[in-house]
């Protein structure tokens, strides 16, 4: 049961850390972007549409809300990846890189 708890508590801190830091990149690109005046990008959506086999979307709105998807939930899903190296007992700097 210890095993399972840690595992969970991994999972719960990862997406913590995964939100929160794909929460400051969004905030620092979205004011880079503004700063310099140009179009958000659309890399997330192309990139996992691509793996996915999906070839367009009906829409700008419905590639931009794609896309968001897609951000989120690579870098929330990268944080909890951290999390389950760190909790297998790997140091920190070994289960970031």
């Amino acid at each position: 049961m210890r095993t399972v708890t840690k595992v969970a508590g991994a999972i719960g801190d990862g997406l913590l850390a995964g939100v929160a830091g794909t929460a400051a990149m969004t905030l620092s690109s979205t004011v880079e972007a503004k700063l310099r005046g140009r179009p958000f990008s659309t890399a997330p959506a192309r990139a996992t549409a691509k793996v996915l086999g999906i070839r367009e979307f009906e829409d700008g709105i419905a590639e931009a809300r794609f896309s968001d998807l897609s951000h989120w939930g690579y870098g929330t899903g990268w944080g909890v990846v951290r999390g389950l190296l760190g909790a297998t007992g790997m140091p920190p700097r070994k289960a970031t890189a």
